[in-house]
């Protein structure tokens, strides 16, 4: 499923927007069927396309937490996982009455219930795999191969939107192993689109990950990989790279703590230190990860012996300079992001940005040229055809 392995990727490898590559407007991957209705039974009983974007984030928060646990809380703080992406899907499905209208797509609300069903009950299978039969009968694609197409959902069977250089694009087999891919997406079902631009399989439980190697599979962790060093980390089961309890030892290479510790850090060659509770708010602080601090707060340290400790001060609101944390992150309040240094609220779609992560679609275009060629910045729902 387009929206469902995009942001699977997007979270499990630790909301690196940039590491799962593009993403598409469309739900769901079409298929054949027999539906009867030229727009399918969309004004019927069921879910509407109106109410899809609360239901589809539901049913995807769902999924995700089956499957990684805690690491939504980890990775954004103070953020609630229904409202993100209730906006989400709410920006990539906003042309999908567009292709109902002209054809290409028929959407029929009674069988989309099933669908969602499916997705919710379905794990970390859901995140690595492509949809259900019961999604391809709810969300049903017309167009034959080498037709064109400007979604993903447009197209019949087994195929995707692949678009060139302008649009429309043309309905295509879905990538094998070793074909060139701009997203997860463009693959077989069980490939990711690797950082080569082509489809591989990803890394499973004890492989090396990251640094030239294929990312995790979904449902694993890629931990203790080293950028500077250019060393590849490993892959851990949520279960085993979160479990320290308290006093336990830990490290940023697949010792982390439980939900609601944090590995405080007390040596630096290499990072390691304990398991400890988090602290209340202003209280004295150390450097650790996740932070220690509530989540609208942030450990401030001083620059040149961070293992001194601090105080649990305020994350800085959308204009304010962002602020240092853990390594070279820049820390903003939650649903905010630090974009040029400074913090902004996360920006909907057509609004001017720097980076992925500035988006609520994750996608920036133009963020990777640049800003001497003057392409313009936006963020758009990661479908080329924008």
């Amino acid at each position: 499923m387009r929206l469902i392995r995009l942001v699977a990727c997007l979270l499990v490898s630790g909301l690196a927007v940039a590491a799962c590559g593009g993403s598409d407007t469309s739900v769901f991957n079409s298929a054949d069927g027999s539906q009867a209705g030229a727009g399918g039974d969309q004004s019927g009983a069921g879910i509407s396309m109106q109410e899809l974007p609360d239901k589809y984030a539901d049913a995807f928060c769902q999924v995700f937490t089956s499957c990684a646990g805690d690491l939504y809380g980890i990775f954004r703080p103070g953020e609630d996982c229904l409202k993100d992406f209730s906006i989400t899907f709410e920006e990539a499905l906003a042309t999908l009455p567009n292709e109902v209208d002209a054809g290409r797509v028929k959407y029929h609300a009674s069988l989309v219930q099933k669908c969602l069903d499916d997705l919710s009950a379905g794990g970390c299978d859901t995140l690595s795999n492509r949809e259900p039969e019961s999604c391809k009968q709810a969300v049903e694609g017309t167009v034959a191969l080498d037709g064109d197409c400007t979604l993903d959902a447009d197209c019949s069977g087994p195929s995707y939107c692949k678009v060139g250089d302008k649009c429309p694009g043309k309905c295509a087999p879905y990538e094998q192993a070793g074909s060139a891919c701009v997203s997860n997406d463009d693959c077989v079902s069980g490939l990711k689109c690797g950082d080569n631009g082509h489809c591989v399989a990803p890394s499973q439980k004890g492989a090396a990950c990251e640094q030239g190697e294929p990312k995790c599979a979904d449902g694993l962790l890629c931990l203790g990989q080293d950028d500077t060093k250019k060393t590849p980390g490993k892959c851990y089961t949520i279960d085993e790279a979160l479990a320290g309890k308290t006093g336990d030892a830990c490290s940023l290479d697949g010792k982390l703590c439980a939900g609601g510790l944090a590995c405080e850090i007390t040596a630096l060659a290499p990072i390691s230190g304990s398991c400890v509770a988090k602290v209340a708010a202003g209280a004295a602080c150390h450097v650790a990860f996740p932070d220690e601090c509530p989540d609208d707060q942030y450990c401030a340290l001083p620059a040149l012996n961070p293992l001194a400790g601090g105080q649990c001060t305020a994350k800085p609101k959308a204009g304010a300079k962002c602020a240092a944390g853990l390594g070279d992150s820049l820390l903003c309040a939650p649903y905010t992001r630090c974009d040029n240094d400074v913090c902004r609220d996360i920006a909907h779609a057509g609004e001017d940005c720097s980076a992925d992560d500035t988006c609520y679609s994750g996608h920036c275009s133009g963020a990777g040229a640049p800003m001497t060629t003057g392409q313009p910045r936006a963020c758009v729902t990661g479908n080329s055809c924008e």
